[in-house]
């Protein structure tokens, strides 16, 4: 059967060749796939919904599949829903359905948090339950700002949640970890190779110490059963595809091959949100509009703010985790 997938980059999956073999290559889908009839959303804004199902931290266009969990969801034809604001119930847990406990901003110690939650009402978790935890970008955030050099601390307490998880009985869950937080508008102007390193691992720097690669390397431990409950999905090489690099000087250079339609050289990294240093995403009147950007920018534009993207992007790498799911039968 399939190991733990992850695609962080093609020198990673050399690295981790002896035990990672298959993940460089993908499987075949099986004959009668799994069929979610819930799905469970923990995390950060990949994953952050209003009561109705729509992204809270991007271009909130009012569209329920314009997140990670949203996008994921509509294969099955479910919307997920957040659960609750602060006190109140929105959308109590039930048998069947979407539900998002995902947060703005949330880092590692948040979707533990969110989990109890869950499992608090829940108990255990369905065999017909999809779970999906986007998270990781702001415990990089975090590591930067205070000069911290290793994610190790982070990733052994996602291991740990999530193996509170499968305790309860999840056999779905898939993770998609940090995004090459270098290659955003917020790392301008800051140690790019320390942000990376912090991030993934590629063949120039090695990482050993960054959030994705030591979640892989931890995962691949916890979980050693041929038939694993647990997928890492690491999009950061789609992500590099379409984010293009910050060159040595700090300016940009777009190296775009992943097919999307994007605004082509330096506005991909102009966020479309005026607002975009607080990081919060914004509704469709808070959109900038000054030239070159224009009211209907977000549609070929990747970054909402300085680090959350927009529904165009969101649902690109949403695209690629499915895909990647079909392969080993997790996805119709």
């Amino acid at each position: 059967m399939n190991p733990i997938f992850s695609r962080t980059l093609k020198a990673l999956c050399a690295v981790m060749a002896a035990t990672l073999l298959s993940a460089c290559g993908g499987a075949s889908s099986t004959v009668d796939p799994f069929v979610a009839t819930r799905v469970i959303a923990f995390g950060d804004g990949f994953n952050y919904v209003d009561g109705a199902g729509a992204g809270l931290s991007t271009v909130q266009t009012g569209e329920t599949d314009n997140t990670i969990a949203g996008r994921i969801a509509a294969r099955y034809g479910i919307v997920v829903k957040r659960v609750a604001d602060g006190a109140t119930v929105l959308n109590p847990l039930a048998s069947t359905g979407g539900f998002s406990y995902a947060t703005a901003n949330a880092r590692v110690a948040d979707v533990d948090a969110q989990i109890t939650a869950f499992l608090s009402s829940a108990g255990s978790v369905a065999k017909k339950d999809l779970i999906i935890i986007a998270v990781g970008n702001w415990d990089i955030y975090d590591a930067y700002t205070n000069g911290v050099t290793s994610m190790d601390s982070n990733a052994s307490a996602l291991v740990a949640s999530i193996q509170r998880l499968t305790t309860a009985g999840a056999e779905h869950v898939v993770v998609m970890p940090a995004i090459n937080m270098a290659r955003t508008p917020w790392a301008a102007n800051k140690s790019l190779a320390g942000i990376q390193q912090l991030s993934i691992t590629t063949s120039s720097l090695p990482g050993l110490n960054s959030f994705n690669f030591l979640l892989l390397t931890k995962l691949n431990a916890a979980f050693r059963q041929d038939r694993k409950p647990v997928y890492l999905l690491d999009r950061s090489s789609d992500f590099n595809n379409f984010a293009g690099q910050f060159d040595t000087n700090g300016s940009t250079r777009i190296i775009n091959v992943s097919g999307m339609a994007l605004t082509a050289d330096t506005g991909l990294y102009v966020p479309v949100c005026t607002a975009h240093t607080a990081m919060a995403g914004c509704a469709l009147g808070g959109l900038n509009t000054t030239s070159p950007l224009t009211a209907t920018s977000y549609q070929s534009y990747v970054f909402a703010d300085d680090i959350n993207l927009t529904p165009l992007a969101n649902r690109f790498l949403a695209d690629r985790m499915i895909y990647t799911m079909q392969t080993f039968g997790w996805a119709p």
